[in-house]
């Protein structure tokens, strides 16, 4: 049994290709017509039949299955580079009808804030990003404090029909202070401590009211780092006392 198995098992490295095949049957009968002494015009006349076959042989056999290999890369190619094609306007169309579902939430929002006559105090505007809101501080909290105040909260419940639209969206809060230093022996260690303590409380309260869920947001905390303005006149200051949220986009 084993022997007729080993016989059945062909090692494919050993085959050879048809015309080396042919060209050595060729050989064979050349030498076997040689020893046997065949009369010369007739050894001449199959030595031409075996060059006319290997030549047809040749040039439909390799060959051929080479131009066929090609014709189905070239094939594949075309297929890859379609679909990659297909892809990409995909992509670009979900990017757009991201772009339309933000800008549409981003006139809601100025709209609501308007109306809680926050518009002073509150920026919304759609970058390559997402969506950033900015919050003055001063209009979130009292001086020295990283609690919202309940008219804030009021204010800020009103957003939520608006914001829930994206609830699947990353959202980052980020906190950010003045240069000024905090008071000694105060609630905070550092500016770095109340820029973080505000982005929580700004998180907390919208993680509680189900806007955004606790598995997408984040927190970020700046201090005085960052500043959007300079800190040399009290309308800097001011300015750089603010809150962000950015909701990302899904499609990037």
């Amino acid at each position: 049994m084993k022997k007729k198995k080993k016989e059945e098992e062909v090692d494919e490295g050993w085959l050879l290709p048809y015309s080396d095949m042919l060209t050595l049957l060729l050989a064979l009968f050349i030498v076997l017509f040689a020893m046997a002494k065949v009369d010369d015009k007739k050894f001449q006349q199959i030595k031409t039949e075996f060059n006319s076959i290997l030549s047809t042989r040749s040039g439909t056999g390799s060959d051929s299955i080479i131009g066929t290999k090609a014709v189905v890369k070239q094939e594949q190619g075309k297929t890859s580079s379609s679909e990659a094609h297909a892809l990409a306007q995909e992509a670009k169309t979900q990017r757009q009808l991201e772009t339309k579902q933000l800008e549409a939430v981003k006139q809601q929002l100025q709209a609501d804030f308007t109306q809680a006559n926050l518009q002073s105090d509150v920026t919304v505007t759609l970058q390559s990003d997402g969506i950033h809101i900015t919050m003055n501080s001063n209009a979130l909290f009292a001086s020295g404090s990283a609690d919202l105040t309940p008219e804030v909260q009021q204010s800020l419940e009103g957003l939520s029909p608006h914001l829930q639209v994206l609830s699947n969206n990353p959202v980052i809060i980020a906190g950010y202070t003045d240069n000024v230093p905090i008071r000694k022996n105060g609630r905070f260690a550092s500016n770095w401590n109340l820029s973080a303590e505000r982005a929580i409380s700004v998180m907390n309260f919208f993680v509680s009211k189900k806007v955004f869920s606790e598995n997408n947001v984040s927190i970020q905390a700046y201090g005085e780092n960052k500043p959007k303005a300079s800190n040399d006149t009290s309308d800097g200051r001011a300015q750089n006392r603010r809150v962000e949220v950015i909701i990302q986009r899904i499609n990037n």
